[in-house]
């Protein structure tokens, strides 16, 4: 069995950031502890409980549905202190001395996973040569540029997570994702010999998992325990450009007090690879259900407007 993972708490003299870049690596993963100030997390958990109590709809804050199990919203709409998170300049500069480069901020979505007895989203590499973001996407990625750090990964954990935690094959960024990103479609002693390397990456609430995009990774599933993280995805400026995978709404009272460093690892200005209409959270008009659920609200408001209709034929009526 692979060792535990590494743990690095910022509250103890020890931390060192050498240390963390060759843990990330040589083993593709690190954990970071204490990185965030209590009161933002305290902000973040609570915000992120209240989002993810109802769906969005018809402009109710809310989350999206992608799959049955699986709950995405934005955690730049939780605002205020949840920038200290998304946009920590010290991750931020970890990030950078890793991919020796700068970074964007391509994405991000708090996650929630409920407890359910199957695989639904199984392990896998995000980058493989020949990867785009769509069929559209004039770029492709190239075996020279993945001997580079592409993406850094993150997955912060709203609470105490074992059961359910994130999982990575260790030192599977060093492959490379020889034969795509899919982990199923491997022959089946090169399958086994990358999952043996899974490591459950237990963690505490407001720790941070740092993961190298090359690597096989994915939850641990199936699961009896429901899981909230946010997670988080930088990609380097060298390789791609300045590019997002699609524009995040930020509240304009958020903006204002953003440094330079972060503006610029937010994304402003920056191009993007997919249309927000065409975004994951959009996915839903692709459901059967849709056309009914957009009826339904079409129509939310029918009976007061036949109320007010009839009042005025009363008052003209009267009138005549």
């Amino acid at each position: 069995m692979p060792a535990p993972p590494t743990v690095f708490d910022r509250r103890t003299p020890d931390f060192d950031s050498r240390a963390i870049l060759d843990c990330l690596a040589g083993r593709g993963f690190v954990v970071l502890r204490n990185m965030f100030p209590a009161a933002s997390l305290d902000h973040t958990v609570k915000a992120a409980a209240e989002f993810a109590h109802a769906p969005a709809i018809a402009g109710v804050p809310g989350y999206s549905k992608v799959d049955h199990p699986k709950k995405l919203f934005n955690p730049f709409l939780l605002g205020g202190k949840v920038i200290d998170i998304l946009l920590n300049e010290e991750v931020i500069a970890l990030i950078e001395s890793y991919m020796d480069s700068e970074c964007i901020l391509v994405e991000t979505n708090v996650k929630v996973d409920e407890a359910v007895d199957y695989t639904y989203f199984p392990l896998h590499a995000d980058f493989s040569v020949g990867w785009r973001k769509s069929a559209k996407s004039a770029f492709s990625l190239t075996a020279e540029q993945l001997d580079e750090p592409v993406g850094v990964g993150g997955a912060v954990y709203l609470h105490d997570t074992t059961e359910g935690a994130f999982c990575y094959c260790e030192g599977s960024h060093k492959l490379k994702a020889p034969r795509g990103p899919n982990l199923d479609d491997y022959p089946a002693d090169e399958r086994q010999d990358i999952a043996s390397r899974r490591v459950r990456v237990d963690g505490r609430r407001g720790d941070l998992v740092l993961f190298d995009d090359r690597g096989f990774h994915g939850p641990d599933q199936p699961s009896r325990a429901r899981r909230t993280v946010i997670l988080l995805d930088y990609y380097r400026v060298k390789t791609f450009g300045r590019v997002q995978v699609s524009p995040m709404p930020v509240w304009s009272s958020d903006i204002g007090r953003l440094s330079p460093t972060q503006l610029r690892v937010l994304g402003a200005g920056a191009d993007y690879m997919v249309s927000p209409m065409d975004y994951t959270g959009t996915r839903f008009k692709n459901n059967p259900l849709y056309p009914l659920v957009a009826k339904i609200i079409e129509n939310a408001y029918l009976w007061q407007h036949f109320k007010q209709r009839l009042k005025a034929r009363i008052r003209t009526s009267r009138r005549g």
